[in-house]
């Protein structure tokens, strides 16, 4: 699925430029790849989603300039959403780290973007997986959903000193599918909100000119567990529902944990609810986060 991309041009970068290619050196390097060392492109940090009180808050919306919190590491509950919607999204803020060389080719001293021999065309991420198990042994990823894997997001041109900005999807749901069974194995043998931790190596990838780049890659953890985020209410009327319970909505007269704005099996508490029980009382018609439906007293 491609994801649209957020471009900012106006970030002051506030500091000396990581690489800038000469004219000469720019047509050596056509049809080549160039995935060492400093390219220009790089991964600034993961961005952070607005969960509070500003215009934006509780939005699927990632922001197009750098905020001013990152987050350093994601969580990732597996027993939020079904084995068909589980999935983490990394939120990255993207830089083109080299200077303009708009017009220098031609001599013309001008700056229009058509001459711009600088900017980087966006086009995909590469995400690797990692997972530390508790033998040391290798993970087992389903067969036909590997560990490392490209995920494209539609093309976007990157100015020199420009940012931008996008979702990427770095857990996929069929990955997402044998954490959950390892993890939900653990449970059941009495194991409290079990976690498994996931090392993700990601890397922006564009073209510069007709040179194939790659950003360094980007390190970034997520820890996936099993109901972690759906305990530890600090509200006397959610805390009752602490994982594994659920709640029925109509039990339900406000919720104040909703989850990441994307995605309400990541990175901030839930509270799940469902609408109906079933003969053999099991949850139907789950909703996460709940949806209140009993009327405030």
């Amino acid at each position: 699925m491609e994801r649209a991309m957020t471009a900012s041009n106006g970030r002051n970068i506030g500091r000396v430029v990581a690489l800038v290619i000469p004219v000469g050196v720019f047509l050596s390097l056509a049809a080549c790849t160039i995935d060492n060392g400093p390219t220009g492109l790089l991964i600034e940090q993961d961005q952070w989603l607005d969960t509070g009180t500003s215009t934006n808050a509780g939005t699927c919306s990632v922001p197009a300039a750098a905020t001013s919190t990152e987050r350093g590491e994601g969580v990732l509950d597996v027993a939020v959403l079904d084995e068909y919607h589980t999935h983490y999204l990394f939120y990255p803020l993207v830089e083109n780290q080299l200077a303009s060389l708009a017009g220098l080719a031609s001599g013309s001293g001008t700056t229009s973007p058509a001459d711009e021999k600088n900017n980087i065309v966006m086009d995909s991420f590469h995400v690797e997986l990692n997972v530390a198990t508790s033998d040391g042994s290798s993970f087992l990823w389903d067969p036909g959903c590997s560990g490392e894997f490209d995920v494209p997001t539609g093309t976007a041109t990157l100015a020199p000193g420009g940012t931008l900005s996008t979702s990427v999807e770095i857990i996929r749901p069929c990955n997402a599918a044998p954490l959950f069974r390892y993890l939900q194995g653990l449970s059941n043998n009495h194991e409290p909100y079990p976690a498994i931790e996931v090392t993700t190596n990601i890397r922006a990838v564009g073209y510069l000119g007709s040179s194939r780049i790659k950003s360094p890659p980007f390190d970034f953890k997520v820890t996936a567990c099993y109901g972690c985020l759906q305990h530890g209410y600090s509200d006397s009327a959610a805390a009752q529902f602490a994982f594994p319970f659920i709640p029925q909505c109509s039990d339900l007269a406000a919720n104040p944990y909703n989850g990441d704005p994307c995605n309400p099996a990541q990175d901030d508490l839930v509270l799940c609810c469902a609408t109906s029980w079933d003969a053999e009382g099991h949850a139907q018609g789950m909703e996460c986060p709940g949806i209140p439906t009993a009327s405030a007293h």
